[in-house]
C-alpha cells in the first residue's frame, strides 16, 4: 500500500500545484468565470501530472513524444476558446500554465522516484566492494575514514545476515 501511496502522493502534489498556481492567478483576472476556469484547469492540470509523471519514471525518452502532443493540444485548446469568445483568450493562457506546471513538476517527480532505487543499488555495490576489500578492512585507519565518509549510508542500505549451521553452534 505503501507504493500506491507514494506515487498517488507525488501525483496530487503535481496535480494540485499545477491547478493551484494557475487558478488563483485567473481568480486575479477574471474572477466571474470562476465556475468555468476551474474544471478546465483542473483537467488539464491531471492530465499534465499524469504524462508527467509516468515520463518522469520511464527509462526511455518520452520528453520527445510527450512535449509536442501537449503543444498541439495547447494549441488547439487555445484555438477553441479564441474563436469561441475572444475575452475567453485568457483561459486559454492559465490552461497553458496548469499543463505546464503539472507537466513540469510532475517530470521532476517522476525521475526523482525512479532514480531511489538506482540510488540505492549503486551505494548497496559500494558498500559491498569496500565490506569485502580485505585490504580496506585490514587497515583500521583506512576502514574509519571510509566510515566517516559514508557516513550511515552503508548500515541503512545494507541487510546483513550472518548465518551459522548447526555444527558450528555446537
Amino acid at each position: 500500500m505503501s507504493f500506491v501511496g507514494s506515487i498517488a502522493g507525488y501525483f496530487f502534489v503535481s496535480a494540485g500545484v499545477g491547478f493551484l498556481l494557475p487558478f488563483l492567478g485567473a481568480l486575479a483576472f477574471q474572477r466571474e468565470s470562476w465556475r468555468t476556469v476551474g474544471p478546465l484547469l483542473l483537467a488539464l492540470a491531471l492530465v499534465g501530472a499524469c504524462a508527467g509523471f509516468a515520463g518522469g519514471m520511464s527509462r526511455a525518452s518520452a520528453v520527445g513524444d510527450v512535449i509536442p502532443a501537449f503543444l498541439g493540444l495547447l494549441g488547439v485548446v487555445g484555438v477553441y476558446l479564441f474563436g469561441v469568445d475572444q475575452s475567453r483568450g485568457i483561459i486559454a493562457s492559465f490552461g497553458a500554465a496548469a499543463l505546464s506546471i503539472a507537466l513540469l513538476i510532475g517530470y521532476a517527480s517522476g525521475s526523482q522516484y525512479r532514480a531511489k532505487p538506482e540510488d540505492h543499488r549503486d551505494i548497496r555495490a559500494h558498500c559491498a566492494r569496500a565490506y569485502t576489500d580485505a585490504d580496506l578492512l585490514g587497515n583500521e585507519a583506512a576502514f574509519e575514514r571510509f566510515r566517516q565518509q559514508m557516513g550511515n549510508l552503508c548500515d541503512a542500505s545494507m541487510f546483513w545476515r550472518v548465518t551459522t549451521s548447526e555444527k558450528e553452534e555446537q
